[in-house]
């Protein structure tokens, strides 16, 4: 696997398991993941382990104090990743087209997805369960949180952290998830500080891409599960209405972390998904 990372405050790594040989391929390009709020980037690991023909990178937040700085080590990374070859090295032809890069984000990181592909920084996007618009007014409490419910969780991480990443875990599953044990397959440890997930949670209350979805010219899939309590159904279907090139997978009766336990599948969509996106913008010559 590709082990020379590109230098950022926090953190682009490639991943730490190997590639089968021979498998990658630079149609298929490279894929930055970004994980949801508490989250850490192992969360995706079997997905990516289902994806050996790209090569995979990921950002890791968690250790931010601000959420300017969460955003901004996110666009380095993804600038740093568009100028540079799958090897890392800056390409040596100027004009020559690198390997696609696609972003990967959940929820928190779908919606850093969102705002770097309007600003042409992704040649393809892949969002679960995310979200143009966290936070709601009481109207539209169909498509996101209320802004107090989101600013409560502050004061109670300061008092109990682990109290409160607990309860989020839990809404993350329907019942019938829960009873099936599906939180068991999360990674236990969140390895995120307190400023950390403070800042995330001010930008899941500031950031809001609704306006600019229709400047999101590449392909994008958006998986989302029809039962998610964190970013419901309805924030699928309003960025499905707003993004020009887009398909909607909707995982029926799945809850906020739709590709858990059904990593082969996910991947599976990514692949078909991709290979046909990537037929429709360069069609073989007649």
């Amino acid at each position: 696997m590709h082990s020379t990372p590109i230098d950022t405050e926090f953190g682009l790594q490639p991943c730490k398991y190997n590639e089968r040989p021979g498998a990658y391929s630079e149609k298929s390009g490279s894929i930055l993941w970004l994980s949801g709020w508490s989250m850490p980037p192992a969360v995706f690991d079997d997905v990516r382990r289902e994806l050996p023909e790209f090569r995979h990178f990921y950002a890791d937040y968690g250790s931010a104090e601000s959420p300017g700085a969460i955003a901004e080590s996110v666009r380095r990374l993804a600038l740093s990743l568009r100028a540079s070859e799958p090897h890392g090295e800056p390409s040596s032809e100027p004009h020559e087209r690198a390997a696609p890069l696609l972003i990967a984000g959940w929820s928190l990181g779908g919606l850093l997805a969102l705002r770097l592909a309007s600003e042409g920084l992704a040649d393809g996007l892949v969002l679960f369960g995310a979200t143009a618009r966290f936070v709601r007014q009481p109207a539209e409490q169909q498509s996101g949180w209320a802004p107090a419910s989101v600013q409560a969780m502050i004061p109670a991480l300061r008092q109990d952290a682990d109290r409160v990443l607990q309860q989020f875990r839990r809404q993350m599953f329907t019942k019938e998830e829960r009873r099936d044990g599906l939180g068991a397959s999360l990674p236990e440890a969140s390895g995120w500080s307190v400023p950390g997930l403070i800042a995330g949670l001010e930008l899941l209350a500031a950031e809001d891409v609704r306006d600019v979805l229709p400047d999101i010219r590449c392909p994008a899939l958006l998986i989302h599960g029809t039962h998610d309590k964190i970013c419901p159904y309805g924030a699928a279907l309003e960025i499905q209405a707003g993004v020009p090139q887009v398909v909607l997978v909707e995982a029926a009766g799945c809850g906020h972390v739709p590709f858990l336990q059904k990593e082969r599948q996910t991947a599976e969509t990514i692949r078909s998904w991709w290979n046909d996106s990537s037929e429709r913008q360069n069609p073989a010559p007649v």
